[in-house]
C-alpha cells in the first residue's frame, strides 16, 4: 500500500542504571508544559503534534516531543501503582495505525514494564497492538483483571499528532481532579527509566467486543437483512478488522477500500468519484466511511439513483426515529448539547449534556448507581428537559431520579414491561447505547437495571449496524428526519488563550438579544456545576447555533441548526463576528 508520509527520528540518548535503560528529561518550556496540562480541559485525553512537519512528505520527531509522551506515560504508570498498592499491575497498551504508533508503542511498553506492569497487547502482528478506540474503553469492564487500557490515538486529527487515551477501572474518559493530578506528576519527572527486554501478553480484546455487541444487539433488533448485502468500507487509516469481521459475521459480503487519507476525517473528506466508482463496480448501494480510531462514522448511500453523503448528526437521529416510531421503542436519550435536536421528539426524555462523554457517562453512572468522583461531577455540563422544553441542571443522581419519576408516572403501565434504550451521543460521531429494565420490586427509587457492562464512553458500532440493518430493510434516512434542516460544525482557528478571551469576553451578551448580519439572536450561557461557562447558544426565529473552546485541537467550535438553504451563510456570519469583536 502507498505510504502517505515519511518520518525521521532524533536519535535518543539514554544511559544504564541498576541494568536498566534511563533517560534524563530536559527542562519543560512553559508551551510544553500547556500540551502536558492545557488551559482548556481535554474533551478525551491529551492530543499533541507529535511531528515537526518538514514538508507535505516529510515528518521529524524530535526527542523533546517523544519525551512529552514518555512523561504522561510513566505518570499513569505511578498514578495506577498508587490507587492499587502495587497489586494487580496489568495493563493492556493499543494503538490505531499512525505513523507514530510503533515507537509509541514501544517506549510505552517499555516504561510500564519497567515499573513491574504485567503489559498486554492486542493479538496482531509482530510488534503491533492495534485495535479501535470504542474497543480499548470497553476493555477496561469487558477483560478479566486488567483495569488500566492505554489508547494512542489522535482519532481524526492529522497524521503529525498521537494522543493518549486511558482509562482506570471503567469505561468513561478520565476527567477532573485524578487528570489534574497526572498531569502535575508529568510536569515534575526528572528521569525515566525502561525495561528493553520486556515480553509482552496477547489478548484478542477485539474478539470479546464484537461477541460483546452480538450479544447486545439481540435485545434490540434482529439483525438479518445485511446478509448477502454487499457493503464498502472504508477506514481512512489502516484496515478496521474489528468491523470488518463483524459486519462478515453477519453475514455481510464486505468491500474494503486499502487507500489512507489524511487527514482520516470522513466528515470533512469525500472522495465521491472513487467510492461511487467502488459502489457502482461491486453492486453496492452503501458505503461505511471511519476515521483512524473508529469512533467518528459517515455513510454514503444510494438510494433512488441518487447517491446522499449522512453525516452522525443525521444518522443517529433517524436511526433513533426509526426505533421509536416503527418498532415502538422507549428511549432515553443523552445528547450532547450542540447535537441533533430532529430525534427529541421521539424519545421518551432527553438529557442534554455538554460536549465529550466526560459529561455524557456521568448520566449513565447516575442512572445505575455508580459512584462518581465529585470532581468529575463538578466540571460536567448536565442538563435535564422537562415537558416545557425548560433546562434543569443536575448535579445529583437523586435529583435525577426524581425529575425522571415524573415522566414514568405518564407511562404506568408500560415501565417493566419492556427493555428500554439509554443512548448517549454526540453530533462528531460518537454513539453510545445500553439496554435496560426498571426493577419493578423497587418502583419508588427508580431503580435501573441491565445485564451488560455500563460503557460510558464512545462505542458507535453496535449503532453502525442498527443503522445498516434499518438501511437493508428499506428505510431511508432522509425520509426519517425533517430534511428541511441542516446541521454541521466548523471551526476557527485559536491557541488555549484565545479560547478563553472569546469566552470571557462574549459573556456580556448572556441572556441578551444580539443582532448579527440582520438576524436577531437571544444569546445563553450554559455552564458546568461550578457555573463555569463552557459554551454559548445563540438563538433565533429559525436556527439555533453554538460555540464553545474545543477540547482536542488548537480552535473553537461553532455548530448550527438551521434552514438547509441558509445555514452556510448564517454561521459564517457568526463566526466571522465574533473574531472581529470577541478577541
Amino acid at each position: 500500500m502507498y505510504r502517505l508520509i515519511d518520518f525521521e527520528i532524533e536519535e535518543v540518548n539514554s544511559y544504564k542504571k541498576e541494568d536498566r535503560d534511563t533517560i534524563l528529561l530536559p527542562e519543560l518550556t512553559e508551551e510544553e508544559k500547556r500540551l502536558i496540562d492545557p488551559i482548556v480541559a481535554p474533551t478525551s485525553g491529551l492530543r499533541i503534534q507529535i511531528f515537526d512537519i518538514k514538508d507535505n512528505n516529510l515528518y521529524f520527531l524530535t526527542q523533546r516531543k517523544l519525551f512529552l509522551f514518555l512523561r504522561v506515560f510513566k505518570a499513569i504508570s505511578l498514578k495506577y501503582k498508587k490507587l492499587k498498592n502495587n497489586k494487580n499491575l496489568n495493563v493492556l497498551i493499543v494503538t490505531d495505525n499512525r505513523p507514530s504508533k510503533d515507537i509509541l508503542l514501544q517506549y510505552c511498553s517499555e516504561i510500564f514494564a519497567g515499573d513491574g506492569f504485567t503489559v498486554y497487547h492486542q493479538e496482531d502482528i509482530k510488534g503491533e497492538s492495534k485495535l479501535s478506540s470504542p474497543y480499548a474503553a470497553a476493555s477496561v469492564a469487558l477483560l478479566k483483571d486488567i483495569n488500566l487500557i492505554l489508547m494512542l490515538t489522535a482519532s481524526h486529527n492529522e497524521l503529525s499528532w498521537n494522543g493518549i487515551k486511558f482509562y482506570i477501572d471503567y469505561p468513561i474518559p478520565m476527567s477532573g481532579d485524578m487528570f489534574k493530578e497526572i498531569s502535575k506528576c508529568a510536569l515534575e519527572l526528572h528521569e525515566i527509566t525502561l525495561k528493553r527486554d520486556y515480553f509482552p501478553e496477547f489478548i484478542d480484546a477485539e474478539r470479546i467486543n464484537n461477541e460483546y455487541v452480538k450479544q447486545l444487539l439481540k435485545n434490540v433488533l434482529e439483525i438479518k437483512s445485511i446478509k448477502g448485502r454487499n457493503i464498502v468500507i472504508w477506514p481512512y487509516l489502516g484496515k478496521a478488522r474489528g468491523i470488518v469481521n463483524l459486519f462478515k459475521d453477519y453475514g455481510a459480503n464486505v468491500i474494503l477500500v486499502d487507500e489512507e487519507i489524511n487527514p482520516p476525517n470522513p466528515i470533512k473528506e469525500l472522495r465521491k468519484e472513487k467510492l461511487q466508482r467502488i459502489m457502482e463496480e461491486n453492486s453496492s448501494d452503501l458505503a461505511l466511511l471511519l476515521d483512524a480510531d473508529r469512533d467518528r462514522i459517515a455513510l454514503y448511500v444510494k438510494q433512488n439513483g441518487e447517491y446522499y453523503f449522512y453525516i452522525p448528526n443525521e444518522i443517529y437521529s433517524a436511526m433513533h426515529n426509526i426505533l421509536a416510531k416503527s418498532y415502538g421503542k422507549k428511549i432515553f436519550n443523552v445528547r450532547t448539547i450542540p447535537s441533533d435536536l430532529r430525534g427529541d421528539n421521539s424519545s421518551f426524555l432527553n438529557i442534554l449534556t455538554g460536549v465529550g462523554y466526560k459529561h455524557l457517562g456521568i448520566i449513565l453512572y447516575f442512572l445505575f448507581d455508580v459512584d462518581v468522583e465529585k470532581s468529575k461531577v463538578d466540571s460536567a455540563i448536565l442538563y435535564l428537559e422537562d415537558k416545557n422544553k425548560n433546562l434543569i441542571k443536575i448535579d445529583n443522581p437523586i435529583l435525577l431520579k426524581k425529575e425522571i419519576s415524573y415522566f414514568l408516572k405518564e407511562n404506568k403501565s408500560e415501565i417493566f414491561e419492556n427493555n428500554w434504550l439509554i443512548v448517549m451521543w454526540e453530533e462528531s460521531g460518537g454513539h453510545t447505547l445500553n439496554v435496560f429494565k426498571i426493577d419493578p420490586e423497587k418502583e419508588y427509587e427508580n431503580k435501573f437495571i441491565t445485564k451488560y457492562p455500563l460503557i460510558a464512553d464512545k462505542y458507535p458500532v453496535p449503532a453502525l449496524v442498527l443503522i445498516t440493518e434499518l438501511i437493508s430493510r428499506g428505510y431511508v434516512i432522509s425520509e426519517s428526519i425533517d430534511w428541511s434542516i441542516k446541521g454541521i460544525n466548523r471551526t476557527m482557528p485559536a491557541i488555549d488563550e484565545k479560547k478563553v478571551r472569546i469566552m470571557n469576553n462574549f459573556n456580556k451578551n448572556n441572556n441578551q438579544n444580539l443582532m448579527i448580519a440582520g438576524k436577531n439572536y437571544h444569546v445563553k450561557a450554559l455552564s458546568d456545576n461550578t457555573n463555569k461557562i463552557d459554551l454559548y447558544q445563540l438563538k433565533s426565529q429559525n436556527s439555533t447555533i453554538y460555540f464553545r473552546p474545543s477540547g482536542t485541537g488548537p480552535d473553537v467550535r461553532f455548530y448550527i441548526f438551521g434552514k438547509r438553504e441558509t445555514h452556510l451563510d448564517e454561521i459564517k456570519a457568526v463566526q466571522k463576528y465574533i473574531n472581529e469583536n470577541y478577541i
